[in-house]
């Protein structure tokens, strides 16, 4: 066009900014503007709002800021689109008090604010937690005469049901009713979870048949609001009626519904309900997660059927699932409660080996159970893990650690444990002294044995029955 000799002018260059701009081609959209000003065609306020907009829309918000600001200073006056994209944009970034200072440019310029923009700005207070000022604003725009719309009063209702203040959020409900402002499924799905979660039960269900008299149809997140609180609250059969009712309604439940009734149920010790909503869930094409087979798995192991909990890990692997450090914490805890401790060992590899490092709780059961069972060489390789991944031992740790040195008779390494414990800010106490004491009777070594019982006491660690007998017997064979 330009090669030819024709002009372009201001409605060409724009025409061409367009499609640009709604496919994200940015930086060509600012270079064909650019162009259009080093040909002397003055852009107008239609130029500068499709940039503007757009710079927004994909978060390049300084640049649009900087677009605003050549806007203002090339005399080009804003309407309320520029004002919107501006106010909205500094919104989402939570810097409110610019966003106020832009609401204010804008009604000096005598640019009336509308629906859109208030809006903006009460979502941005009560996103940020100041439902208070979003409230103020809300008065502002009525007096202003802008009338609010479930937009408006669904940013509100949220944030108030968010600061557990569901009287006034229903007040609320009860404005846009005045208004004519009819509510959406949005608006009851924030109302009922706020009512549960301040554990107003009778309050939520209500609303729940208010949402459904008013012809307004629950969706998945109405159901999983109240599926999930009555799971918590232990309420399970409450829970699986609403569950029917989603059914009924032709609501298909998510990944969400399945997890909290599974859950809810493996809580309720009905683990075999349970495995039968696993199997319903993989039928109806809903993918199970790791929290999924997780509840099952901590299900099973508190009912010592550690064979099924088995099974379960190996399903997962089958689905593609990736077992987390809750998975296999319950089952090595499962596996060495039901005295399964090579296989627990064995767990802790495949563990470790998947890069799962077993937190100090994991390693405390297991290294209690093999040191139980005597299995010491397998207590040594558990501690070698723990030195490998850095977790640190707690008194529980040294404790073990303690018994398990003297029961293989290496009593210097006992002592060493022993005298490491106040080191890493655990005093030693009576039991892992009576152990040392203990391991030094049997290794008759008795010099050790009435050094140490002296220690005790100068600690402040007062002999118990058990240990006086130990040292009397000691000194008499000695």
């Amino acid at each position: 066009m330009v090669n030819k000799g024709i002009s372009p002018d201001m409605y060409t260059l724009n025409a061409l900014i367009t499609p640009l701009c709604k496919d994200g081609k940015i930086q060509e959209a600012i270079s064909l503007f650019n162009l259009m000003t080093q040909k002397g065609i003055k852009p107008d306020v239609a130029t500068y709002n499709m940039l503007i907009r757009a710079l927004c829309k994909f978060g390049e918000w300084s640049l649009a800021t900087k677009f605003f600001t050549d806007m203002i200073g090339s005399e080009i006056s804003p309407d309320v689109r520029t004002f919107n994209s501006m106010i909205d944009v500094l919104c989402q970034e939570g810097k409110l008090s610019k966003a106020i200072a832009i609401l204010e440019l804008m009604t000096r310029s005598g640019v009336k604010p509308d629906v859109f923009t208030y809006s903006s700005l009460i979502h941005g207070f009560c996103h940020s937690g100041q439902w208070a000022e979003g409230t103020s604003m809300l008065d502002r725009m009525m007096n202003e005469g802008v009338h609010p719309d479930v937009v408006t009063f669904n940013s509100l209702i949220n944030a108030l049901c968010k600061e557990k203040r569901n009287k006034e959020a229903i007040t609320m409900l009860e404005l846009m009713s005045q208004r004519n402002v009819n509510p959406d499924t949005v608006t009851y799905n924030s109302l009922i979870h706020g009512l549960f979660n301040s554990g107003q039960w009778t309050e939520a269900t209500s609303m729940l048949d208010r949402m459904m008299n008013e012809g307004i149809h629950p969706n998945v997140v109405t159901f999983n609001s109240l599926i999930h609180a009555f799971c918590k609250e232990k309420r399970i059969e409450e829970a699986l009626a609403i569950s029917e009712l989603m059914s009924q309604r032709n609501v298909k439940p998510n990944i969400f519904t399945y997890n909290c009734l599974i859950h809810g149920l493996c809580n309720s010790g009905k683990w075999t309900e349970a495995t039968s909503k696993l199997d319903r869930m993989m039928n109806e094409g809903v993918h199970p997660d790791v929290v999924t087979f997780s509840s099952l798995i901590v299900a099973l192991c508190k009912e010592n059927r550690t064979d099924e909990a088995m099974t379960m890990l190996e399903l997962m692997s089958q689905r593609n699932v990736k077992p987390n450090i809750v998975t296999y914490s319950c089952l090595i805890h499962g596996l060495c409660k039901s005295g399964q401790c090579e296989e627990a060992t064995s767990l802790l590899s495949k563990m470790v080996t998947e890069h799962i490092v077993p937190d100090i709780g994991t390693f405390n059961i297991l290294l209690d159970a093999v040191s139980k069972q005597g299995a010491n060489d397998k207590g040594l390789e558990v501690l070698m893990v723990m030195d490998q991944h850095g977790v640190k031992p707690n008194g529980f740790t040294y404790r073990t650690m303690i018994r398990m040195y003297c029961a293989l008779g290496e009593m210097n390494k006992a002592k060493e444990v022993f005298d490491s414990m106040e080191t890493h800010g655990f005093a030693p106490d009576l039991m892992a002294c009576k152990m040392l004491i203990n391991g030094y009777a049997k290794s008759k070594r008795k010099d050790e044995t009435v050094k140490l019982a002296e220690e005790m006491l100068q600690k402040g660690l007062t002999l118990d029955v058990e240990t006086h007998s130990m040292l009397r017997g000691l000194l008499t064979r000695q």
